[in-house]
């Protein structure tokens, strides 16, 4: 015997409805385990993020206190140097910080995409709605935005610094 959702196969407006929804294969602990897992991998993006805001955060503070340090003494050329040097360092550091971050954000993202696989076809289906690709560009505008503050602000630093040569 068919049931409703199998009879109807517009819902009015000629649009055709959405599939039969097939649960989770998984047995109880080893979804609940699964379910874990996704959790985890999540929490470990949305951290991984924070940190790479706090990375940006930090490296201008960083070139903050280095101008600051040169202002606040008659520091000698090399003092100078030695400063314009550490700033550039940090930069690419700090750089480099934000792509690791990034690459381990996107670990997260494959194990979460092997996950959903696992999971009931609504899961797959609500959790397909958002297009890769616009998550891809999002992504990584915001990374180029971070990479291109930091080295607008080291280039700042290392002007202001320059003066006091």
């Amino acid at each position: 015997m068919a049931t409703a959702t199998e009879d109807i196969e517009t819902d009015g407006s000629g649009e055709t409805e959405e599939p039969e929804l097939e649960p989770s294969a998984l047995d109880e602990q080893t979804h609940a385990e699964a379910l874990l897992l996704y959790r985890d991998a999540e929490d470990n993006i949305r951290f991984s993020k924070g940190l790479q805001w706090k990375t940006l955060g930090g490296t201008i503070a960083i070139f903050a206190l280095i101008v600051a340090a040169c202002l606040a003494t008659r520091p000698e050329a090399m003092f100078v140097k030695i400063c314009i040097v550490l700033s550039l360092v940090v930069s690419c550091g700090s750089i480099y910080s934000l792509s690791i971050l990034q690459s381990w954000q996107n670990t997260e993202r494959q194990k979460i995409d092997r996950l959903i696989k696992a999971f009931s076809s609504l899961f797959a289906s609500v959790y397909g709605l958002k297009s890769r690709i616009e998550a891809n560009i999002h992504r990584y505008v915001l990374i180029s935005f971070m990479a291109i503050t930091i080295l607008i602000a080291n280039y700042i630093a290392a002007s202001l610094l320059i003066k006091l040569y």
